[in-house]
């Protein structure tokens, strides 16, 4: 098979795997929230949003470094890949450990303090596994991949459901998260057959933190907008408003299970068209449209029958969550949109360029969250979201002076369709009766109706010999 075709089937089994989570995940969200309700869910919210900011504060680009080497890896490298990754956790989780007072306090939620103590211990397990990692994406061996997450998330839920009913609130996640994280790092390393060791290299090391230090820092910036719901709606609105929000994130998250698999294997396959800028401008371009197309349909489709599912399975508590639910979801749509962009500029070395438009982006966001949560409460920061699209034209601007301005009408009419699902869920009876017509429009279309059929061919088709 060819670069385009190995992708996408490998895409397949990433994809696969998150539709198995999917529905998983969705009955696990289900059951989780409708027992431990919106304020416990609220400090799980809280205390993870903090806990996965300094995880992937932790990476210093070292797992970057390791997949974009053109050369085979070397023992020496993954070993020291490995070694920098423990002493960076271990020195994050002490840290952590040691402010777990300062961070609930920060958050205004004393309870949450414990909660950060045993997450703490397991932020070496969340850096050391990337290397393993790293060396199945390398090969494209995606199913493996798949095959390791899933059973991590199967994990973690077989532990929170039982403690969630068993009345342990916040822990049951809490604890869920922390097994899933161990079994994850084992799973990677027992796949990937790799026994690491100790080592240290000063100049292997500097080559790799210097390498390391443009994309990593654009990497915190963006993650800081994970903050923003535990610490500036937390103090602004409450401990049960991070609960909505959180619960919308988290759907939006499971939905969009595409965008992080098309990461995962873009940054592995771009690296292979080094220098051909045409052909990456035509794969940003078709990318767009899968993302458009395998993002917007699930965050639209949940849009349209929320209304139905969430009284019944959340419960009626859960209500607000689905107010601030279409404005979440028209960000994730846009930023999968847009994925591909910054995977290109970093391939090109222009991790700065990337790091502007996060920069730009959250302080849109969080100012403009500072200013609409106080005056609109959990609907600020829906409102909030919004305003800081307006930032993805800064990061077009980079790319089309890179590689050329990609051909966003291939990937316009799902986009389009499926904001204008979400623009008429958002505004409620009697717009949000039109939503079922209008997400099923582009199939009208004779193009659009070959284009999925042709896509269907190659994820289905057997690997030639």
């Amino acid at each position: 098979m060819n670069l385009r075709e190995r992708t996408l089937k490998g895409g397949v089994f990433l994809a696969g795997r998150q539709i198995l989570g999917i529905i998983l995940r969705l009955m696990a969200v289900f059951v989780v929230t409708r027992v431990i309700g919106p304020y416990q869910y609220g400090l799980f919210a809280a205390c993870a949003g903090i806990f996965i900011y300094l995880q992937s504060f932790g990476t210093w680009g070292i797992d970057v470094y390791l997949l974009r080497r053109p050369e085979e890896l070397s023992k020496e490298e993954i070993d020291q890949g490995f070694s920098l990754l423990l002493f960076i956790g271990l020195g994050l989780g002490c840290a952590m450990y040691i402010l777990r007072g300062v961070l609930a306090v920060a958050v205004k939620m004393p309870e949450i303090k414990p909660m950060f103590g045993l997450l703490a211990v397991t932020v070496p397990l969340g850096l050391i596994y990337l290397p393993a990692m790293v060396q199945l994406d390398r090969a494209l061996d995606f199913k493996q991949v798949a095959v390791n997450e899933f059973v991590s998330q199967t994990l973690q839920y077989v532990v929170a459901i039982p403690l969630a009913f068993a009345g342990f609130g916040a822990w049951s996640l809490v604890l869920g998260l922390a097994a899933s994280n161990l079994i994850l790092c084992l799973l990677s390393y027992r796949s990937a057959h790799l026994r690491p060791r100790l080592h240290w290299n000063s100049a292997l090391v500097r080559q790799m933190l210097s390498y390391g230090l443009g994309y990593s820092s654009s990497i915190w910036v963006w993650q800081l907008r994970t903050l923003v719901n535990p610490i500036l709606v937390g103090r602004l609105a409450g401990v049960e408003a991070v609960g909505y929000v959180g619960l919308a994130i988290r759907l939006c998250e499971v939905l969009s299970f595409v965008r992080s698999a098309a990461w995962r294997i873009a940054m592995a396959a771009l690296a292979k068209m080094r220098g051909d800028m045409q052909r990456l401008r035509r794969s940003v371009s078709e990318g767009m449209r899968l993302q458009a197309l395998a993002v917007g349909l699930p965050l639209a489709g949940f849009a349209i029958i929320a209304p139905y599912v969430v009284p019944r399975f959340f419960g009626p508590r859960w209500e607000p969550a689905m107010r601030v639910y279409p404005f979440i979801a028209l960000s994730y749509l846009v930023n999968s949109v847009f994925n591909l962009h910054s995977s290109v500029l970093y391939l090109l070395r222009r991790s700065w360029d990337v790091t502007v438009f996060h920069v730009l982006h959250v302080v849109l966001f969080a100012g403009a969250a500072s200013l609409f949560v106080p005056r609109m409460g959990l609907m600020g920061y829906g409102w909030a979201e919004i305003v800081a699209l307006s930032s993805y034209t800064v990061l077009h601007y980079f790319t089309r002076r890179q590689i050329g301005s990609p051909d966003y009408r291939v990937a316009a009419i799902w986009c389009g369709t499926a904001t204008s699902v979400l623009v008429l869920i958002a505004f409620g009876p009697p717009t949000l009766y039109l939503a079922p017509v209008v997400l099923l429009l582009p199939l009208i279309l004779r193009h659009e109706r070959n284009s999925l059929h042709g896509y269907a061919q190659i994820l289905l088709s057997r690997p030639s010999a």
